[in-house]
Parts: structure tokens; sequence; C-alpha cells
């Protein structure tokens, strides 16, 4: 009986190694994937964006922390501190001062620098040519599921499907990857020269 004992506890001893070994190795995934966009320096990543049974097409230039998405029918500027999303339908600017989980909504990369504190990480279904690393959120997170599929040769994520909690499903495919991208302080901001007859609503 001893003997069976040892044997189960000795069991779910290897299972649990198991598990934690899985876990370790998705977020070292994510480590890498985040060290070889940061390696990347400045960014211009092309997309398809499917969410609510719609799909359209945009692009996201990423420095650091700061981001503009063009998604066509609307644009959003973030220098780190201020946002400005502009809505073409309503020819109308709001402009905000978001907080992190707002930024994190907003920017499908950004999770690459906070999933350590607000997600589990643990391995999904790979192939030959994607890992797939599913995160699973925590109280307050600003999703309740990612799933992430990154390339094994280039490190980058090529989807991303983010799950709201209320089940809302968008999936983000990157079509271009442009690395080294020179941008200028300005191209984080909304500039009022350039959309003369909108409306400008101070949210802040």
């Amino acid at each position: 009986m001893l003997i069976k004992m040892k044997k189960i506890t000795l069991t779910l001893m290897i299972l649990f190694m198991t598990v934690v070994g899985y876990a370790q190795t998705a977020t070292q995934l994510l480590d890498q994937s985040a060290t070889a966009l940061k390696a990347a320096g400045n960014v211009k990543i092309g997309f398809t964006f499917d969410a609510g049974g719609g799909s359209s097409t945009g692009y996201i230039k990423l420095q650091r922390q700061k981001f503009v998405i063009n998604m066509g029918g609307t644009i959003t500027w973030f220098d780190g501190k201020t946002m400005w999303t502009y809505v073409k339908a309503n020819d109308e600017v709001n402009v905000t001062t978001p907080t992190p989980e707002a930024v994190a909504k907003m920017n499908p990369y950004a999770f690459l620098s906070f999933y350590k504190k607000g997600y589990t990480a643990q391995m999904g279904k790979s192939t030959a040519k994607e890992h797939e690393v599913v995160l699973t959120g925590k109280n307050g997170s600003p999703f309740k599921k990612v799933v992430v599929r990154i390339n094994k040769s280039t490190k980058y994520p090529s989807v991303i499907t983010m799950t709201s909690s209320k089940d809302a499903v968008t999936t983000i495919r990157c079509n271009s990857f442009l690395k080294n991208q020179k941008y200028k302080d300005s191209t984080f901001q909304f500039n009022k020269k350039n959309y003369p007859n909108v409306e400008v609503v101070d949210l802040r």
C-alpha cells in the first residue's frame, strides 16, 4: 500500500512539474516575442481585423509605448499620455487620458508588456510554423482570454484572438511587418490642421 501511495505521489509530482514546465515555456515564448519586437525598433504592422461578424484592414505604427492605429473609418493616436480617437462617420475627435487597461484594449500588442501581471500563460496547440500561447485573464484583466500565435522563425505574433468579459471575440491577423521605421513625435498626435472641420470633444 505504501509503495502504491509513493507511486501515485510520484506521478502527481511529475504531472505538476510538467504543467509548470509548460507554463514556463509559454511565458518564455512571450518574453522572446517581446524581445524580438523591441529589437525591431519602430515598426509598422499591416493587419486584418475581424470582429462582430465584420472584417476590415488597417495598420498600426509602434514606437515603444506610443502608437497610431488606422482602420480607415477610425484613427487612434496615442503619444504615451493622451489619446485622440477620430471617427470619420461622426467627423469627431474624442480626446482622453486613458488608463493602462484602456490602452491595452486599443493596442493589441500591449499584452507583451503586462501579461505577466494580468494573465496566466500556458501552451496551446502549436503547428509546424507557429507556437500557440493561451493567456487566461485574472480578475480585472482587460480580456478574459487572449490566444497568441507566434511565428517560430521571426518570433513575431502572427495572429491574436481576444475574448472580452462579455464573450465578444476579436481576431487580428498580421499581413505585413516593417521594422526600423523612422517616426516623428507628431506621428502619434492628432493634428487639427489635417482635419480642419472636425469637432474636437475633450473628455479629460
